[in-house]
């Protein structure tokens, strides 16, 4: 009798050593905050992991690059307001959301820029390190690492992927593209932008010129007929290049549609099926 109940009691020490022994590796999920050495400190991003995360399975990963609304220093902003991660959390003023099937699908990482300043030089250099941070951690797929942004990170998209070409499986820009718009001043331009990528957009024709850097990486690009901030032909330009240089791209142009198309975007019949098909040969 006593050896039975010496018996039972190691076995329910020994489940319930493996119960703590699994809740302690389970890692949390949702909307993550992570820190990152940048220049002499340190910046804060969020990591999005799916609500039913599995830590054996390698997921891809998605650096979204936010607008200009969203920039400054509480890693909060980044979050709110519109863009991708507002239509993957409940409330808010984006009524449109992402399907949980594709909530499961990728990890996400979301930077926050500084206030007034772009995404190039310091600050492209901080998302990609959040990036590459967030693979490490999470043992993702480094075959299949996507980069998107609307309005600013539109452009920030662009700048990402020519900085560091054959680091992304896809590039969709959204309502921001690759030529700036005349109302930045040069010395703004000068401020954050260092001379070799300068040059690109100082290039005869940038289109062609940021397409060669970036190679043969799939794009698709979206853009809003009537936009008021970002010249549609821009986009068109852009496309026309892509196509030129045998790039694999789709060109989604919205009739009528002004700068936020980021719903419309990321809900795109087929987008979605398209982006996480998409990675790096071996």
């Amino acid at each position: 009798m006593l050896l039975k109940r010496v018996g039972l009691t190691l076995l329910l020490l020994t489940m319930l050593l493996c119960a703590d022994n699994s809740l302690a590796t389970t890692p949390e999920t949702g909307f993550l905050k992570r820190m990152v050495t940048v220049g002499d400190g340190q910046r804060g991003y969020r990591v999005y992991l799916p609500e039913d995360f599995n830590p054996k399975k390698k997921y891809p990963v998605i650096l979204y690059l936010h607008g200009s609304k969203h920039w400054g220093e509480d890693n909060e902003g980044q979050l709110e307001g519109f863009g991708l991660p507002a239509m993957m959390r409940p409330g808010g003023r984006v009524t449109t959301k992402l399907e949980p099937k594709m909530l499961s699908s990728f990890i996400g990482v979301f930077p926050q820029s500084r206030t007034e300043t772009p995404w190039s030089g310091e600050m492209a250099e901080y998302a990609v390190k959040a990036l590459d941070q967030t693979v490490a951690e999470f043992k993702a797929d480094a075959r299949r690492l996507y980069v998107t942004g609307f309005s600013l990170g539109g452009y920030g998209s662009w700048y990402v992927a020519a900085k560091y070409p054959g680091k992304f499986a896809a590039i969709v820009p959204i309502g921001g593209n690759i030529k700036i718009p005349e109302r930045f001043p040069r010395p703004f331009l000068e401020k954050f932008i260092p001379q070799d990528m300068l040059a690109l957009y100082d290039a005869q024709d940038p289109h062609a010129t940021f397409v060669k850097r970036v190679g043969k990486t799939p794009v698709w690009l979206f853009h809003g007929e009537k936009d008021e901030q970002v010249p549609v032909s821009d986009a068109r330009s852009t496309a026309e290049a892509l196509k030129i240089s045998g790039v694999s791209v789709q060109y989604t142009e919205y009739k009528g549609a002004g700068h936020f198309i980021f719903d419309k975007a990321y809900t795109e019949p087929g987008f979605w099926k398209w982006l996480l098909k998409q990675r790096l040969a071996k």
